[in-house]
C-alpha cells in the first residue's frame, strides 16, 4: 500500500514538472515571439522616420538673392521683384528688408496712405559715390531688385566678412554687406547685396527712402586684427 502511494506521488510530481516544463517553454516561446514582432515593429517606424527625415531633406530651402532678378547655377526661381524697407527718417515700421513681388495679388484694401495707423515700406537704392572703387560698375542711386531662390541642399547661411564658403558648403552668391547708415533713425536689417547687381528700369533717381550703405567695420570690442578699422565688409551666402 505504502508503495502504491509513493509511486502515485512520484507520478503526480513527474506529471506536474512536465507540465511547469512544457508551460515555461512556451511562455519563453511566447515571450520571444512577441520580442521578435516588437523589434519588426520598431525597425519599421525608424525606417519610415528615415524615410521621412530623407523627403524633408530632398525638399531643399529658400534664401533671397540681393540685387539680382535671376538665381545662380542649379537654383530654381521662386519669384523675382523689388529690394524694398523703412524710410531713413522714420523711427518705425519693420526694420528688415523685404524682398516685394513684382506680380503682387491684393486682399481687402483701402488706397490712400492711412497715417498714424500704419506701418510703411519703400524701395531700396544704394548710396554709394566712387561706387567703382568696390563694383565693377556705378551703382550709385541705382535702385535694386530682389529673387528668391530654391536649392535642393536643405541649409542655406549669409556669413559676413567672407568672400568664399568654409570646406564643405556650396556657393551661391557673393558681394557686400549692406544696411542703413549709422546715424539714420530707427534700424535697418543687414542683407548680403549681390556684388553684380542689377537695377530697376528707370530707377536711377534720387528717391532717397529706403537707402542701402556699405557696413564699415569700426575696432573696440570687435578685435583688429582680424578686422580693419573702416575697412568695407562682404559677405557670402553658402548651402550644403
Amino acid at each position: 500500500m505504502r508503495f502504491k502511494v509513493v509511486c502515485v506521488a512520484i507520478c503526480i510530481f513527474v506529471v506536474d514538472g512536465y507540465k511547469a516544463e512544457t508551460e515555461g517553454k512556451r511562455y519563453l516561446m511566447e515571450s520571444t515571439e512577441e520580442m521578435t514582432a516588437e523589434i519588426l515593429s520598431l525597425k519599421s517606424s525608424v525606417a519610415d522616420l528615415t524615410s521621412k527625415v530623407q523627403a524633408l531633406s530632398n525638399q531643399g530651402s529658400a534664401y533671397t538673392r540681393w540685387g539680382r532678378n535671376v538665381c545662380p547655377g542649379t537654383s530654381d526661381l521662386v519669384y523675382k521683384g523689388y529690394t524694398a524697407g523703412k524710410h531713413y527718417t522714420e523711427e518705425g515700421s519693420g526694420s528688415d528688408e523685404q524682398c516685394l513681388p513684382s506680380d503682387p495679388t491684393w486682399s481687402r484694401y483701402v488706397d490712400g496712405n492711412y497715417n498714424d495707423y500704419r506701418a510703411r515700406i519703400y524701395g531700396a537704392e544704394i548710396d554709394l559715390p566712387h561706387a567703382t572703387d568696390y563694383f565693377p560698375y556705378d551703382v550709385h542711386q541705382q535702385d535694386v531688385p530682389c529673387a528668391v531662390c530654391h536649392i535642393q541642399r536643405p541649409v542655406n547661411i549669409m556669413i559676413p566678412g567672407r568672400t568664399n564658403c568654409y570646406p564643405g558648403w556650396t556657393l551661391e552668391y557673393t558681394g557686400y554687406l549692406m544696411a542703413g547708415a549709422y546715424h539714420s533713425q530707427g534700424s535697418y536689417g543687414h542683407i548680403c547685396m549681390d556684388g553684380h547687381p542689377e537695377f530697376i528700369p528707370h530707377g536711377g533717381t534720387n528717391d532717397n527712402q529706403n537707402i542701402l550703405f556699405l557696413t564699415e567695420a569700426q575696432c573696440g570690442s570687435l578685435p583688429c586684427p582680424p578686422y580693419v578699422q573702416g575697412r568695407e565688409l562682404a559677405c557670402v551666402v553658402c548651402s550644403k
